[in-house]
C-alpha cells in the first residue's frame, strides 16, 4: 500500500472511531452496543471539539496526494469531504444556536427503544431506563447552546412536543411489563418535566430573523456538487425541473384520459381506493404483496438479492399504534450481525367495531403494493442491506438522499416497466407522485436561495399539488432543515434514467447488471460512481 492510501485509511479510522465514541447516539443507531442507554455531552464546549476535529480531518485530507488513492479511496474521500463540510458550514452559520431540535433527538432514542423491545425487552428496559434517567441534562446541555432559535424551527419544536405524550405512554406502558421499577414513573415525569421546561425557555428566547433556515445560493451551490454529485448551476437545476413538470404534467394527462373527460387524478385514485376491497387482513396482504414483488423481481432477473439479510412483516403493537402512519420501515443498523428489517403495518382496522369503520380504516392502505415495493424490495430495505454488507467498513456510513430515494423512485418506474403490477391505476399514482418530486425541486432551491419565504413555499404546495395547508406546511417544514435533501428525490431518479441510457443502451448491459452495478458502492451519488467505478 502506497503511503497516501495508507494515511487515508488511518484518516477515516482515526476519525470515524473518534464520533462514535463521542456520540453515543449514533453509536446506538449503525449498532454498536457501546452506546446504548447513553446521550453523551452536548455543551458549547462540545461543540467547538466537533468543530476542531472536524478541522482537523480536512487538513489531513488535503495534505493526502490523491495520485496514491484507488478508486473506491477516491469514493470514501468525497463523502468525507462532502460530510465535513456540511457540518463545518452548519457549525459557521450558528445552526446549533438556532435548531432546538434536542428533544426530538431524545423523542427517537426512545422510539428507537422501543422498536428494539419487541424482540429484546429486557436489553430494551435497561436502556430506556438509562435515558430516562439522563435525558434532562442531555437537555439542559442542549439548551445552553441555543441563543436565537430558528422561527419554523420552534414551530416544528411544538408541533414535536406536543405529540410526545403518546410516546410517553407507551415507553410506560412498555416499562411496566417488564420488571416494572418504583422510579419508572418518576423518570418519566422527569422527562416531561424537561421537555417543557427546554420548550418555555426556547420560546422566552428573542427569535432568529426570519428565514434564518436559509442557507443562500453559494452554499446550496456547493452541496448541488458535493451532496448530490451535480455540475449544474442552480439555474440550471430550475430549469431541469420546470421542464420536467411539464413533461411529467403532459403524461399525467395522458393517462388520466381513458378515465373520463377532465376527471383529476386525486379524483381517479380516490374512486379507485373506496372501490378496493380487501378480502384478507391486512397483515396478511402486506405480507403476501411484500414477498410477492420480491419473487417478481426476481422472476425479470432486475437485481441480485443480498444474502443473510431478514425482513420481517410485523403488526405494530398496541401501545405504538398513534406512533406510525399506515405503514412504516426500520433498517438494520450499518454494523449489526443481523441485518433485519421490520416492515410495519398499522391495522387500525383492528380496533373498530362497525363494519363501514373497519373497511374505511383498511381503504387507508390503498396501494400497498407500491409501498412494498418502495420500503422493501427492491427498495430501502433491500439497497441499504447491501449497502451494509460492503466490505469498505466506514462506507456503509455514508447515505447520501439523491441515491437512496432516487433507488426507491427507480424500484418504482420498474414495477411499471417490468409489469411488476398490473393495476390501473398504479401509472396514475406514479405519475402523481413523481410530480410532487418534481415540485420538490423548484421549493428547494427557491427556500433555501431565499427567494422564497416559507409561507411562499406553503402557497406553492397548495397551488400546483392541491395539497391542504397543514399537509404543505409539514412538507416545507421538513424542507427548511435539510437543505438539498428534498430535490434529491427527483434529481437521483433522472441520474438513474441517465446512467441506464449510457450503459444499458449504449454499451447492452442487462437490467440486473446495471442494478447490481449501482448498488455495488454503497449509498453515494450516481455520479461518482460514474467517474470512479466504470473501466
Amino acid at each position: 500500500m502506497q503511503n497516501g492510501s495508507f494515511q487515508f485509511e488511518g484518516l477515516l479510522e482515526t476519525y470515524f472511531e473518534a464520533v462514535l465514541d463521542e456520540n453515543p447516539l449514533l453509536a446506538t443507531y449503525v449498532g454498536l452496543k457501546t452506546g446504548e442507554g447513553r446521550f453523551g455531552r452536548n455543551t458549547l464546549n462540545t461543540e467547538i471539539k466537533r468543530e476542531k476535529r472536524r478541522q482537523a480531518a480536512l487538513r489531513k485530507l488535503e495534505s493526502i496526494s490523491p495520485g496514491e488513492l484507488t478508486n473506491e479511496q477516491h469514493l470514501d474521500r468525497l463523502a468525507l469531504r462532502s460530510q465535513l463540510l456540511r457540518e463545518c458550514e452548519d457549525f459557521a452559520r450558528g445552526r446549533h444556536t438556532m435548531d432546538p431540535s434536542a428533544p426530538e433527538a431524545v423523542l427517537n432514542i426512545l422510539l428507537h427503544e422501543l422498536q428494539r423491545g419487541e424482540d429484546e425487552p429486557k436489553r430494551a428496559a435497561k436502556n430506556l431506563r438509562s435515558l430516562l434517567r439522563l435525558a434532562p441534562q442531555f437537555l439542559d446541555e442542549s439548551f445552553s447552546q441555543i441563543d436565537k432559535p430558528e422561527r419554523v424551527w420552534v414551530k416544528i419544536l411544538e408541533q414535536t412536543t406536543g405529540g410526545a405524550e403518546t410516546l410517553y405512554k407507551a415507553v410506560e406502558t412498555f416499562l411496566q411489563k417488564i420488571d416494572a421499577q418504583p422510579a419508572d414513573q418518576e423518570r418519566l415525569n422527569g422527562l416531561r418535566r424537561a421537555v417543557e421546561k427546554f420548550k418555555s425557555k426556547v420560546k422566552a428566547r428573542p427569535s432568529a430573523p426570519e428565514g434564518s433556515f436559509s442557507i443562500g445560493p453559494v452554499m446550496l451551490q456547493r452541496r448541488i456538487r458535493d451532496q448530490l454529485g451535480l455540475d449544474y448551476t442552480l439555474g440550471e437545476i430550475e430549469t431541469l425541473a420546470l421542464a420536467e413538470v411539464d413533461r411529467v404534467n403532459g403524461l399525467l394527462r395522458e393517462a388520466c384520459a381513458k378515465y373520463g373527460k377532465n376527471r383529476s387524478p386525486e379524483a381517479i385514485i380516490e374512486q379507485a381506493r373506496k372501490d378496493w376491497k380487501p378480502k384478507k387482513p391486512l397483515l396478511e396482504l402486506y405480507r403476501e404483496e411484500t414477498f410477492r414483488m420480491a419473487a417478481a423481481f426476481k422472476r425479470a432477473k432486475a437485481v441480485t438479492f443480498p444474502k443473510g439479510d431478514e425482513l420481517q412483516v410485523r403488526p405494530v403493537p398496541d401501545f405504538m399504534r398513534p406512533l406510525f402512519p399506515t405503514a412504516a420501515y426500520s433498517s438494520p443498523g450499518a454494523f449489526e450481525k443481523r441485518q433485519r428489517g421490520i416492515f410495519w403495518v398499522n391495522d387500525l382496522s383492528e380496533t373498530k367495531t362497525a363494519a363501514a369503520d373497519k373497511l374505511a380504516e383498511q381503504q387507508q392502505h390503498f396501494g400497498l403494493s407500491l409501498t412494498s415495493a418502495h420500503e422493501a424490495y427492491p427498495g430501502h430495505h433491500l439497497q441499504f442491506v447491501t449497502a451494509n454488507q460492503h466490505p469498505r467498513k466506514w462506507r456503509r456510513l455514508f447515505a447520501h438522499a439523491v441515491f437512496y430515494e432516487g433507488w426507491t423512485l427507480w424500484c418504482e418506474q420498474m414495477m411499471v416497466d417490468l409489469k411488476i403490477e398490473r393495476s390501473p391505476w398504479l401509472r396514475i399514482q406514479q405519475l402523481h407522485d413523481a410530480l410532487w418530486r418534481c415540485h420538490r425541486i423548484l421549493v428547494d432551491l427557491r427556500l433555501q436561495t431565499g427567494r422564497y419565504t416559507y409561507n411562499q413555499a406553503v402557497r406553492h404546495m397548495q397551488k400546483y399539488l392541491g395539497f391542504t395547508k397543514s399537509r404543505a406546511e409539514g412538507d416545507v417544514n421538513w424542507y427548511t432543515a435539510s437543505p438539498s435533501v428534498p430535490m434529491s428525490y427527483w434529481l437521483g431518479r433522472l441520474e438513474n434514467e441517465r446512467l441506464r441510457k449510457r450503459l444499458m443502451e449504449g454499451r447492452g448491459w442487462s437490467l440486473q447488471k446495471f442494478n447490481d452495478w449501482l448498488l455495488s458502492f454503497g449509498t453515494l451519488p450516481q455520479a461518482w460512481l460514474e467517474k470512479y467505478g466504470l473501466d
